[in-house]
């Protein structure tokens, strides 16, 4: 097997996403490349490296004993590029002008958060940094996060990584709801505990299982991944589902929705500022870090 070094780091990259991704299709959604462009960056790293990487078949995805080896140096070859890059980056911040960012969708209107407050500080202090942001679902948001796409993500984070670092930013109520015209809307919340099994239920794909012990619900009756899609199904009248509050309020402040058991079925989740544990010492990252502080503060 030739020398790691003699190989294209981005072939390795995609390499790794197939990795974890267990197979093509998964990688397929986390790089944003066709089926087939990854099938030949694979077998042009194999080609390279004098070695196959992984089996593909009816029998599934499995790496192969040298795509293991591959594999495992891959995550030493990057920890050593990123102690680089952040070396080189002290120096000074110009060398890297792109900060990659990436957040669920929802959260402008976050008081707690302050997302606009803090990319506005960022901003102030690294004027010739260029901004990439990415709305996403959590999920999507942490593979991209894993695959080296994004510098940070802030996202609700339920089961943590070792290999990531995590900040946490804030509290956000999520309240249950349902829409004006809908049988619960006018209903005691008394009435309203005892029936909440009967009524249809709108469940966050990541917030799933959650979702659903909460209400006593089996199974959804519908599933989204972004919180517009949540709030345009409550709104319907065929769902109840849950929402953060500061983003259902206008709808509640005009009538269109409703709060459903607030003091019992409520709850606080946590925001965090999720990223690679190397990439802390990243100059952008820890300003960026240091933005989300002080614009707090403010």
């Amino acid at each position: 097997m030739r020398q790691l070094l003699d190989v294209d780091l981005r072939l390795i990259r995609i390499f790794r996403v197939i990795a974890e991704a267990q197979g093509l299709a998964g990688a397929q959604l986390v790089l944003n490349l066709s089926q087939s462009r990854i099938s030949t960056s694979l077998a042009e790293l194999e080609t390279r490296l004098g070695a196959r990487l992984c089996r593909r078949g009816r029998s599934g995805f499995a790496l192969t004993e040298a795509g293991r080896s591959v594999y495992d140096a891959s995550h030493e070859l990057f920890e050593a590029v990123d102690r680089f890059c952040n070396k080189a980056g002290t120096v000074s911040l110009n060398l890297r002008r792109v900060v990659k960012l990436g957040a669920v969708d929802a959260l402008a209107t976050n008081p707690e958060l302050a997302l606009p407050r803090i990319i506005g500080h960022f901003r102030q202090t690294t004027p010739t940094v260029q901004i990439d942001l990415m709305i996403a679902g959590p999920e999507d948001l942490e593979a991209q996060l894993i695959a080296g796409a994004r510098d940070i993500i802030i996202v609700p984070s339920l089961t943590k990584r070792s290999d990531l670092a995590y900040v946490p930013i804030c509290g956000e109520k999520q309240s249950l709801y349902c829409a004006k015209g809908h049988p619960l809307y006018g209903e005691s919340d008394r009435v309203v505990a005892r029936n909440l099994a009967r009524h249809a239920i709108v469940a966050r794909g990541y917030l799933h299982s959650q979702d659903l012990k909460r209400l006593g619900h089996r199974e959804a009756d519908a599933t989204v991944e972004m919180m517009e899609a949540q709030l345009i199904l409550i709104l319907s009248g065929g769902f109840i589902g849950y929402l953060p509050a500061h983003y259902a309020a206008s709808w509640v402040k005009r009538g269109d929705l409703r709060c459903l058991c607030d003091a019992a079925l409520s709850y606080d989740s946590i925001f965090y500022a999720v990223g690679q544990r190397s990439a802390t010492e990243n100059p952008l990252v820890r300003r960026f870090l240091t933005s989300i502080t002080q614009a707090k503060q403010v």
